[in-house]
C-alpha cells in the first residue's frame, strides 16, 4: 500500500519567509520509529513553520489546526 505524506508550508507562514529561515534549526528530519510487519512508524521534525500531512488527511479536508499539527 502506498502512503504519501506532504511538507508545505503552514497557512499562517508568512510568505515573504526565506527559505533558509525554515531550515535554520537544521533539516527535516524524517525517522523509523517502529517496524512491525508491514506496517512502518514514522517521526518526523520540522520547522513549526512547516505543516506535515499524509495525504489523505489533505484530501478529505481534514486539516488540523496548527496546534493540532504539532502535537
Amino acid at each position: 500500500m502506498r502512503q504519501i505524506i506532504k511538507i508545505q508550508p503552514a497557512a499562517d507562514l508568512p510568505l515573504t519567509t526565506p527559505v533558509g529561515a525554515l531550515f535554520g534549526e537544521g533539516p527535516i528530519e524524517i525517522m523509523v520509529q517502529h517496524i512491525q510487519g508491514q506496517q512502518v512508524r514514522l517521526g518526523i521534525q520540522a520547522h513549526e513553520g512547516l505543516l506535515i500531512l499524509r495525504e489523505e488527511l489533505e484530501e478529505g479536508g481534514a486539516l488540523p489546526t496548527p496546534s493540532q499539527a504539532t502535537g
